[in-house]
């Protein structure tokens, strides 16, 4: 199984997320994560996919979001500040009306 496979199924109690100020933040840091788990970036597979928090109303809006895996094969959350390491919060998602 991909690396992209894995991360992109919803593996929520697998996970915790580190936000960042900018995308070239998430991206050095995906890239570092990326040879740290010895993942090929050709053609495809990646670690995570970039997303931002969407809601306007959230106190972290326009974040960027980085998953961060915290068991098995592709766990990493050696690889960050432990007291940065937050939750998934539904609030970053805009809410459904």
């Amino acid at each position: 199984m991909t690396a992209r496979r894995i991360l992109q199924e919803p593996l929520f109690n697998m996970r915790k997320y580190k936000l960042y100020d900018t995308f070239a933040e998430w991206n050095t840091k995906h890239a570092a994560l990326m040879t740290h788990l010895e993942i090929e970036a050709t053609p495809t597979p990646t670690y995570a996919v970039v997303s931002v928090v969407q809601n306007p109303s959230s106190s972290d809006y326009g974040k960027f979001i980085m998953p961060v895996v915290t068991t098995g094969q592709w766990k990493c959350d050696d690889q960050f500040n432990a007291n940065e390491l937050v939750d998934w919060n539904e609030e970053w998602q805009v809410p459904l009306e």
